[in-house]
Formats: structure tokens, C-alpha cells, sequence
């Protein structure tokens, strides 16, 4: 048999006075015992004569029990192993952790306990800018969304929360001054032990040369291997057809991966040791080091829309740029580049050209539809 109590919220001003209490428009649950199987979860209502309905359809076996879902530490491990076994990214899955983590730090109830009202305040104690919580809420949608698959949560908490405003995102490509600032900084670097300075500064070069050249992200140079250039192609990615995507380096960036020591047989830049997250900080650290040298923003993505801007202002196609880029989607490719394209500058130069508002002075009112107007005043 089960029963039904509500489960009154934080704001509710008749939360004192217990499952009990029933007089409010708290949300409904239910416990007890069904065919065996112990349950406690939400009804998805506070009208009562709807979550009575509901009870007597689950005694009936008329809607399917789900499993008993897990505490969010071991859900957010299976999440993260299935990711690992759907061969995500390195990078992404390592995203993942991170914002689990922290969601593990808030609470570490089982899922099914967790509601959107428990996410507001777990939202309430991050303290960060709104694109990373922007980013961050959409690994909860996704999260949640595979519990959801596997009956352990009725629906997704983190679907009702809304996204917060940001402002709109800002290309911001290095100068070809800023680029030749901070090739020039690859030969100032330097380190603690005077013995491995010529190894930085050639790492450092490769490094800017690399990310200039491919485009890639800075954790996907962090473990390019060796084998990915044949001469001076590099390849970038593998298609689902199995088919390598290949870029065509600058003679200068093919020349300073091959000349670059070999701190692993397998890698340019990773010495094996360590996890990608700390490799990838390091070289960071090694660009903003540059970055002061040269007196230059050095964020590791501005190299990255360097590389699509000068595609797009050379005249190159924003699916080309697209493919290169690795975006799932053209649309991405617009979202952040397509003011870049000079066909569509072109389209909206054109568009404003044919206003001429001085043209229209004795012609009447401006923005009125003359036949409309006859129907409406005959």
C-alpha cells in the first residue's frame, strides 16, 4: 500500500506543521511498499484527488515502478563511465566531472530526491559568471536527463531552470601585430633551470605556431600525438565514415612540431604523465606568460578565432570553417563568425542601401500600407 503526504517547499508557510497537513499546494509524494519494491517518489501533482488516482493506478500495476535510483556520487559515476564507453572527448567527460563535483560538494542525496527547488539553491551557492553556469546547467540538463532514461527520476529538475542571461558572445581575434608580438615572446620565455630554456621557448613556438595553424582547441593540441602529421598535413579529427579530416600546416608550424624534442615518443607536448586537465592548464599558464611578455590577451581560444576569422575574411566558405572547427553545427559556426564573412557584410550593405527617407517626404506617412488603409476607412 501506498500513501500520499505533501512534500512542503522551503517558502511554504505550513512546512511546521508536517506531512500532515495537506491544505496547501505544496507538491504530493508517496511511500510504501508495491509488489515487494519499496517506493518514495514524487506524484507529480498537488491536486489531491489526481495523486489519489495515481496511487490506486501504481497499486494496480497499471504504470511501471521505477528502480530504486542510486545516490547522486554513484550515478554521476555510471553517468561519467557510459560517457567514457560512448567515446566522448577526454575534455568533455573531464567537464563533466568537474561540474558533478561540484554538485556532489552541494548534497549527496539519491537523485530521485533531487528536485528543481534543491537546484535553485544548490545555484544560489555558485558563484561564477553567468556563461559558466550557463555551461554548467546544461551538463545537469544532460545529467539528469540520463537518469531520466533509466527510470531512477520521474522528470529532469534542471529543465525548468532557466538560463541566465548573458551578453551576446565577442570575437575577438588576435591583430596580425598581436601575432608577430607574440611569436617574437616564444623567444623571451624562460625558466628556473637554465638547461631546459631552449626547450621552452622551442615548446613555447610550436605550441603558438599549432594553435594559429589547426585551429584546435588548446586541450586537443595538449595530446595531438605524433602521428597525426604527414608532413605538413596535420589531421584534425576522424569522421563517423572513419574518413581523417586533415588541415594543411604553415611550413613554420610542420617544422617546429618536427624539430621539437621528444619528451614522449608518442606526443609533441604531453609527457604522458599527469591527466589532461593538468596538461592542458600548464600550457595555460605557458600562453599567459606569453601573453604578458607580448603584451597581448592571451586566451587560448582567441587563437582559435584567429584561425576562422582569417579562413572567413580570405574568402573561405563558413562550411569549410565549420568542418575545420569540428562544429556539430553550421549554426555555431554563424553564431560566433558569420559577421565575419564579406558575403554576408555584402548582403547587409546592400539591404541599408536602399533606404532613402528624404526620397519619401511628399509621398505620405512612412510604414503605411495605402490599399489597407482604403479597406479600412472605405
Amino acid at each position: 500500500m501506498l500513501t500520499a503526504y505533501r512534500r512542503h517547499l522551503g517558502t511554504c508557510q505550513h512546512r511546521e506543521k508536517g506531512q500532515a497537513y495537506t491544505l496547501c499546494g505544496c507538491p504530493i509524494w508517496c511511500y510504501g511498499t508495491v509488489n515487494g519494491q519499496r517506493i518514495r517518489r514524487s506524484l507529480g501533482t498537488s491536486d489531491s484527488a489526481r495523486a489519489l488516482r495515481k496511487i490506486e493506478r501504481m497499486e494496480a500495476g497499471d504504470i511501471e515502478l521505477p528502480s530504486d535510483a542510486p545516490e547522486l556520487p554513484k550515478a554521476a559515476a555510471a553517468f561519467l563511465a557510459d560517457c567514457k564507453g560512448r567515446n566522448l572527448k577526454e575534455s568533455t567527460v573531464d567537464s563533466y566531472r568537474r561540474t558533478l563535483g561540484h554538485l556532489q560538494g552541494f548534497t549527496t542525496a539519491r537523485v530521485s530526491t533531487l528536485g528543481t527547488v534543491a537546484l535553485d539553491a544548490y545555484r544560489a551557492t555558485r558563484k561564477v559568471k553567468p556563461g559558466t553556469w550557463r555551461k554548467e546547467l546544461e551538463t545537469l540538463r544532460a545529467f539528469f536527463a540520463w537518469c531520466l532514461e533509466r527510470d531512477w527520476i520521474q522528470k529532469n529538475p534542471a529543465a525548468k531552470i532557466k538560463m541566465p542571461l548573458t551578453e551576446e558572445l565577442v570575437t575577438q581575434p588576435f591583430s596580425g601585430e598581436e601575432v608577430v608580438r607574440l611569436i617574437d615572446a616564444c623567444s623571451q620565455i624562460t625558466t628556473d633551470n637554465p638547461g631546459e630554456v631552449d626547450y621552452v621557448r622551442r615548446r613555447a613556438r610550436a605550441l603558438v605556431y599549432t594553435l594559429l595553424y589547426s585551429g584546435l582547441r588548446v586541450s586537443d593540441v595538449a595530446t595531438l600525438e605524433r602521428s597525426a602529421l604527414h608532413g605538413r598535413h596535420l589531421t584534425l579529427r576522424v569522421l563517423k565514415n572513419g574518413v581523417p579530416l586533415k588541415a594543411l600546416l604553415h611550413q613554420k608550424a610542420a617544422e617546429a612540431l618536427t624539430s621539437l624534442p621528444s619528451a614522449n615518443p608518442r606526443y609533441f607536448f604531453w609527457t604522458g604523465n599527469g591527466t589532461l586537465h593538468s596538461i592542458t592548464n600548464n600550457m595555460r599558464v605557458t600562453l599567459n606568460r606569453l601573453g604578458k611578455l607580448a603584451e597581448v590577451h592571451a586566451h587560448p581560444h582567441r587563437f582559435r578565432d584567429t584561425f576562422a576569422v582569417e579562413l572567413l575574411t580570405g574568402g573561405a566558405d563558413i562550411r569549410t570553417v565549420q568542418k575545420l572547427l569540428g562544429h556539430t553545427s553550421v549554426r555555431t559556426t554563424e553564431k560566433h563568425y558569420a559577421h565575419f564573412v564579406a558575403a554576408h557584410q555584402a548582403l547587409l550593405d546592400s539591404a541599408a542601401a536602399t533606404l532613402d527617407f528624404e526620397r519619401t517626404r511628399n509621398a505620405g506617412p512612412l510604414l503605411v500600407h495605402t490599399v489597407k488603409n482604403r479597406r479600412r476607412n472605405p
